[in-house]
């Protein structure tokens, strides 16, 4: 009797022990990497992914109810350390609060600048002297963004309230993915692999990211489609995309050949969430076109593997447009794949999504870690190998230490999306093969 316990009670220990250390990183993790510069971080990044790793291996050996509470109880511990971190990784919490702020007043946030005399009388020490771009750039956040943060900024105007509220939204992701476990017939402890990255938990709860709001609305709305609750699904992600166009990329993943529903959906979403803004005509874009520029997309040089080859080669008259050509061909040629599979399964949907999203991010190759906290989910709902990379690979992007020496940045950029190419085709090459938990299946190339 005691042998046959004895595995189950050593997986919890060794759970319980993993979360543990994870507590002690998000603990002293800030302080590490303020303290040794990004060769800390990375060395403390990589090593806490390492244990989420390990922790779905172990606990799929331990007793799933007792599994789930300590995933549960040390998810919730190692987010509230950062929760009380002084953002220092990024400052965009403090445009979401200060739109939120203008919306409250009864102003149109895409009206003005921050520095815009019209808003003097909104501007206070804790918030506006933060604001990055406050002297030239309006808001760039879609409208369904916006209207969470008036939400938030209703109950208080704090980054505080703005953390909480991701962090709610978080876990109603969580309880989503939980979900879609169950369909699948994949063990909930699974979820593990989320809830304990590091990505997350430094981008949502301590960074506060609008992006969150994005995935919770993105898995909210993979969950429906796996309930056969299809037009709802579609709901869902048209709110997403109107948080963050990313989302536009389950459009494919729903639509079946010929059905015009999916598309009405999400062109009569976008008319509703943008009608209230519309007083301020073609200014509803905010800072995109401007943000285009200012990333360097426009020149091509924002994409990596470009930037890497004009290295060797020197600029390369018309490369933004070849490349950009190539890139939107492969994900054409990916999407119209997807959208006519003959396999609807949920195993063949979240594949599909998953290779749609994780070609998107390699070959957009964003210049930010948080843009790649929509893969996060594919952690928990496949095996590849990619999101891995990509979602722990991200913190390679982070360059915010004054005086840090690390290699430069384009650098890290390019050993981050080489190494995702070809473990991108790693995966599409072994998803042939049967021992594949989610085989990407008549979709293959």
């Amino acid at each position: 009797m005691m042998r046959a316990e004895q595995p189950g009670i050593s997986a919890r220990f060794q759970l319980a022990a993993m979360g543990a250390i994870l507590i002690a990183c998000a603990v002293f993790g800030p302080t590490l990497h303020r303290a040794l510069g990004g060769m800390g971080l990375y060395g403390l990044i990589g090593f806490w992914a390492v244990i989420a790793f390990a922790a779905t291996r172990v606990a799929r050996h331990s007793d799933e109810g007792a599994a789930f509470a300590i995933i549960a109880l040390v998810a919730v511990a190692i987010r509230m350390p950062l929760l009380f971190e002084p953002p220092y990784l990024s400052s965009d919490m403090y445009r979401y609060v200060w739109d939120g702020r203008v919306q409250g007043a009864g102003i149109n946030p895409y009206a003005y600048i921050p520095a815009a005399p019209e808003l003097a009388h909104l501007r206070d020490e804790a918030i506006y002297p933060h604001i990055n771009r406050a002297d030239y750039a309006p808001t760039i956040y879609p409208p369904v963004a916006q209207f969470f943060f008036w939400m938030v900024t209703r109950v208080s105007e704090t980054l505080m309230a703005m953390k909480l509220a991701f962090v709610a939204l978080e876990a109603v992701t969580v309880a989503a993915l939980v979900g879609m476990l169950r369909i699948l017939e994949l063990p909930r402890v699974l979820v593990v692999a989320y809830a304990w990255h590091p990505l997350p938990v430094w981008e949502i709860a301590g960074n506060a990211h609008i992006d969150a709001a994005m995935l919770t609305l993105t898995v909210l709305s993979l969950w429906l489609f796996l309930s056969q609750r299809e037009r709802l699904a579609g709901v869902f992600a048209a709110l997403a995309v109107f948080v963050k166009p990313t989302a536009l990329l389950l459009m494919p993943v729903y639509w079946r050949p010929w059905d015009w529903r999916l598309p009405l959906i999400l062109v009569a979403t976008g008319l509703a969430v943008y009608a209230p803004f519309l007083g301020v005509g073609t200014k509803v874009f905010g800072f995109l076109s401007a943000y285009i520029v200012e990333e360097e997309l426009s020149s091509g040089s924002g994409f990596r593997y470009l930037y890497l080859l004009q290295s060797f080669t020197g600029p390369l008259p018309g490369s933004a447009t070849i490349y950009l050509l190539m890139a939107g061909s492969v994900l054409a040629w990916l999407a119209l794949r997807i959208g006519f599979r003959k396999d609807r399964s949920p195993q063949a949907t979240i594949a599909a999504y998953s290779l749609l999203l994780t070609a998107f991010l390699i070959l957009l190759t964003p210049h930010f870690p948080w843009y790649y906290l929509a893969l996060a989910p594919m952690l928990v709902l496949t095996r590849q190998i990619t999101p891995w990379v990509l979602v722990t690979g991200s913190f390679l992007i982070y360059d915010v230490i004054d005086g840090d020496t690390l290699p430069i940045l384009a650098v890290r950029d390019g050993i981050l999306h080489t190494a995702a190419l070809f473990t991108f085709i790693y995966d599409v090459w072994s998803a042939r093969s049967p021992p594949s938990i989610l085989p990407l299946g008549d979709i293959r190339p």
